[in-house]
């Protein structure tokens, strides 16, 4: 996958989720409708000022878009992963738990749940006391 194609799947991501037609992102963003269908069909390399046009769109900077097409490419040039030592299906509820957790935990990520000290508790599989 190169950063055109990955480009591609970002701004359909971001698109499908904000809810938009094609049609309605053209016109919000002024990229037109047909430069942004080919954009992306991939047929067609995006230009930054376009890139501009559509972050102001979706409510994010330009170089956020960038870094979520650098994860498409990441996880294509991954592949599957497995969780731990066995695949996910084989882990208990509790295990899966407990591994999403500890991800979470060693790259800082904060969740909304952990500005409550009782929902994160029940996230933990606790009862929020």
């Amino acid at each position: 996958m190169d950063m055109n194609e990955a480009t591609a799947k970002t701004i359909a991501s971001e698109r499908s989720a904000a809810g938009l037609t094609i049609k309605r992102l053209a016109e919000r963003s002024g990229v037109p409708e047909r430069t942004l269908i080919r954009i992306l069909k991939n047929e067609r390399d995006i230009k930054v000022t376009q890139l501009a046009q559509l972050a102001e769109v979706f409510g994010v900077y330009p170089h956020e878009l960038i870094q979520s097409a650098e994860a498409f490419i990441e996880r294509d040039q991954r592949g599957p992963v497995t969780l731990g030592e066995t695949q996910p299906g084989e882990l208990s509820e509790m295990d899966k738990t407990a591994y999403v957790l500890n991800k979470i935990a060693s790259h800082d990520v904060r969740l909304a749940a952990s500005h409550d000290p009782n929902k994160w508790a029940e996230a933990a599989g606790g009862d929020g006391r």
